[in-house]
């Protein structure tokens, strides 16, 4: 998803609705979901996966505070 993507989707909100992040870190199907930290530019390089990405690659990445 690009930022432009993203934008066009949250544009269809209220700008007041607070925004959460939903994720199921192991697979078993129980939710959790987090307010957002920041949001920043940076890598696509992870430390725990195999993310193929170009050195030049520049990300939007959201940081989720849990």
């Amino acid at each position: 998803m690009t930022v432009k993507q993203l934008i066009k989707k949250l544009s269809k909100f209220d700008g007041n609705t607070k925004v959460l992040c939903e994720f199921d870190s192991d697979g078993d199907d129980f939710i959790v979901k987090v307010d957002i930290d920041k949001v920043y530019k940076g890598d696509g390089f992870d430390d725990r996966f195999d993310i193929e990405c170009d050195d030049d690659d520049v990300f939007c990445l959201i940081k989720l505070n849990y």
